[in-house]
């Protein structure tokens, strides 16, 4: 563990008892202010519950004792004087109508009562009026007929719930029977408000008031006792990084970004100097620089000997090329001098194969520099080319045709291919075909499929028996040194076969 965090650590064991005694102590003051302010919620929404209960009660008393006081000879103009005079009387405005025996006798100008149908037994009747726009209310007599109607609406409702000095950001529900009416929407929560919902019943229950605001959880005094003991923490931390990065930190970064800067195959390390009163800081470093040197010497041991193994190689393919190719030269002066046709084409025939077998080493001297292998591309070109050079009379005119994609092979792999590519091209001569095409192409990152085209190749073309025989053996053990099986196509003349590849170029 970095020895910052363990003082961080140790710096925070310290406090956790005196954080944990504050965060405890805030969070019951916390959760006793939200009680406060819970009661205090409902508490207003009583308030404004009962404020309803009241405006309602009384209209209804004055209804009662309106329609107790007519008579129903009097005029209609006299039954509208009344219901304005019972308007002016109450603190909420309202509109009501009168009845007598069931029948409407007057109404409030603009007011329309619903017709309401008597029920015996019944005294009032308080409901919401459809669409939540209006609360209404019905008085009826002990025989069941109705003696007067009236109703609030949401607005002057709105106006009676709205208490002065209050908060304004709550929404205030009137429902029952199934509806509901919003007398207020002013709930905009905060972003780290809690919702709080609290309801009351009004008029014996047949109407339910409910009350939606948001209160935060804690307030500001709550919120800094809990962060004291962070902002305690924090500056403790803070005093004893500076010492740790004074004394210890800043030497071992100055040190970690020299080692860092170092690469293997630098001869000299330049260690900082380090103002440290830690002994073993210093001595770390010293270590550190003869380390360095003991890695640089062995390594110019290794490079040296690397380089003496390099040319050694490179000597070797080198001379191996060189005596392949003498070795041609000899078998191409044998050729000329042979007493008969058939000794000159097995002298030719055996110079095709050390041929190949020189165009391997010679393309693998070429890349020894940067090591990917033998390029399949310039071994396959140059291999043709050889060949045609070296084809007997009869296959003077043969074309060969190559489309390769620039692939790199292990020796061993290129030494197959080669030879195969020598006997497939060589039988098609024998056979007197006019072209032979060579195809390498891609399969996976680690794989590349050879293809060879011929007339040479169907099944319908008749060479000697003897050479078919031969050229059926050499060019399947062949395909066992690949590893590979030989897809053959009697019918278009082709054979396939997957060769394992370890780069691709890009040329």
């Amino acid at each position: 563990m970095p020895t910052g965090l363990k003082m961080l650590l140790y710096l925070s064991l310290g406090l956790l008892p005196l954080g944990l005694i504050a965060v405890l102590a805030s969070i019951e003051s916390a959760r006793e202010n939200r009680a406060e302010h819970l009661e205090e919620f409902q508490a207003r929404v009583q308030l404004k519950a009962q404020r309803i209960e009241n405006a309602v009660a009384r209209s209804m008393l004055m209804l009662r004792a309106a329609s107790a006081a007519s008579d129903p000879s009097d005029s209609p103009d006299l039954c509208s004087r009344t219901l304005q005079r019972l308007s002016r009387a109450e603190a909420l405005p309202g509109r009501y109508a009168l009845y007598s025996a069931g029948t409407l006798r007057c109404s409030t100008p603009g007011y329309s009562p619903p017709m309401y149908s008597a029920v015996r037994g019944e005294s009032t009747r308080i409901e919401l009026a459809p669409g939540g726009n209006a609360l209404r209310f019905v008085v009826f007599e002990e025989r069941g007929w109705i003696e007067g109607s009236g109703e609030f609406t949401r607005e002057a409702l709105a106006r009676l719930t709205d208490l002065p000095g209050g908060r304004t950001n709550y929404d205030l529900i009137l429902s029952g029977d199934g509806r509901s009416t919003k007398l207020r929407s002013g709930l905009q929560p905060g972003a780290m408000d809690r919702p709080v919902d609290v309801s009351a019943s009004a008029l014996g229950g047949r109407l339910q008031l409910r009350l939606l605001t948001s209160a935060a959880p804690v307030s500001a005094a709550e919120l800094l006792i809990i962060l004291l003991p962070v902002i305690m923490w924090i500056a403790a931390a803070a005093i004893g990084w500076v010492i740790l990065d004074r004394l210890i930190l800043k030497p071992l970064m100055g040190m970690q970004r020299a080692i860092a800067a170092y690469q293997p195959g630098d001869r000299h390390f330049a260690l900082p100097q380090l103002r440290s009163p830690a002994r073993e800081i210093g001595e770390l470093g010293l270590a550190f620089t003869r380390v360095t040197q003991t890695v640089a010497r062995h390594e110019a041991e290794l490079e040296a000997g690397l380089e003496r193994q390099t040319r050694l190689v490179r000597e070797v393919h080198h001379r191996v090329k060189n005596n392949l190719q003498v070795v041609a030269s000899l078998l191409n002066l044998h050729a000329r001098g042979a007493t008969s046709e058939d000794v000159a084409a097995a002298y030719a025939s055996i110079q095709r194969r050390v041929d190949a077998l020189s165009v391997v080493h010679r393309n693998h001297y070429a890349e020894l520099e940067e090591n990917r292998g033998v390029a399949l591309k310039s071994l396959i070109s140059e291999l043709g080319a050889n060949l045609r050079a070296n084809a007997p009379k009869n296959a003077a005119s043969m074309q060969i045709k190559l489309d390769v994609e620039p692939y790199y092979a292990t020796q061993d792999v290129a030494v197959s291919v080669a030879f195969l590519v020598t006997e497939v091209v060589e039988f098609a001569m024998f056979c007197s075909a006019k072209t032979v095409a060579i195809a390498l192409e891609g399969v996976d990152l680690a794989t590349a499929r050879l293809t060879i085209e011929s007339e040479a190749l169907r099944g319908e073309v008749r060479c000697d028996e003897r050479l078919a025989e031969r050229f059926d053996r050499i060019v399947t053990g062949l395909s066992r040194q690949l590893r590979s099986s030989l897809d053959r196509d009697s019918e278009t003349g082709r054979y396939g076969i997957n060769i394992a590849v370890v780069d691709k170029g890009d040329r």
